[in-house]
């Protein structure tokens, strides 16, 4: 996801101590995420995150607003950090742990604005948010099959969570699922792919500074993500779409259906608990020295 921009460095703890008791301001939410709650404990869903990244550069604002305000690049795994803690808050997260994440994110926010973009915009949270909410029912459509539409309803529902938390304001949310697909699809028919985009691109799907296991990956991730676009964002990325990589595609979405079906859910949701813990953990670091990062 690319609106919670990269993390505070070591020398900026102190504007954070300082900033700590500014109030936190979270609009209340649409629907509590029940469903969101299930579906998160899900590792497949992770599959969905270049997915849901790639169309959020599609709005300008956020591509340029990521291009120039984090080293997007070599932090690969600093931002999937903060992502995590994001997510984590908006769904799991108790009052006070949301009071503290969301302070953090909100802080950085403030300082990132250029000409024509602002990172507090609330149009752009809620782009964040609808292609968070579009990579669950890619991943759910691939992995497990189509999601029944009531259940389509009640996800939507929920993840305005995502961009209220954000600072969005509720009513900017669509009022149903219907008026939701409008506004997709005029999002996917008409916004820019900028060179900001592009450049941003290139640097997600061919990370720096990777784990082992996850570079060994990238292959796999750069397919999935690709046949997963929109064509007309996966054509003006530069993604080719040719009868051998359709068929590699239905191999490996076989394979991986399959082999994560046959883990026992408590096993193929253990890292569920490391996340989950990880944004306790740092709330609490938040909420005694007013930064995330460990000392």
């Amino acid at each position: 996801m690319a609106c919670p921009v990269s993390g505070k460095t070591a020398s900026s703890n102190l504007d954070e101590k300082q900033e700590l008791d500014i109030p936190v301001v979270i609009f209340e939410t649409i629907a509590d995420p029940v469903n969101l709650r299930e579906i998160s404990k899900e590792p497949i869903f992770l599959l969905g995150g270049q997915y849901a990244i790639l169309i959020q550069f599609a709005h300008p604002g956020l591509a340029q607003g990521s291009a120039e305000h984090s080293d997007f690049a070599g932090r690969i795994m600093n931002r999937l950090k903060t992502t995590a803690r994001f997510l984590s808050a908006c769904v799991y997260g108790t009052p006070e742990e949301k009071a503290a994440i969301f302070s953090v994110i909100h802080r950085k926010h403030s300082s990132v604005k250029g000409e024509g973009y602002f990172a507090d915009d609330p149009e752009l949270h809620k782009w964040t948010a609808a292609t968070l909410f579009m990579s669950l029912l890619v991943v759910h459509r691939a992995i497990f099959g189509e999601v029944p539409l009531e259940r389509q309803e009640q996800l939507f529902r929920e993840s305005a969570v995502y961009a209220t938390s954000l600072r969005m304001p509720t009513e900017m949310w669509p009022k149903t699922l219907d008026d939701f697909w409008v506004y997709w699809n005029d999002g996917i028919a008409n916004l820019p792919i900028t060179p900001w985009a592009k450049s941003l691109c290139r640097d997600l799907m061919y990370p720096r500074n990777l784990p082992l296991l996850l570079r060994m990956n990238t292959p796999l991730i750069r397919l999935l993500t690709a046949h997963w676009l929109p064509e007309r964002l996966r054509n003006e990325y530069g993604f080719e779409e040719t009868p051998a990589r359709r068929r590699a595609y239905g191999f490996w979405i076989a394979y991986i259906r399959i082999v994560y079906k046959s883990i026992p859910k408590p096993i193929r949701t253990i890292s569920h608990g490391y996340y989950l813990k990880d944004m306790q953990d740092s709330a609490k670091r938040i909420q005694a020295t007013g930064t995330w990062l460990k000392t």
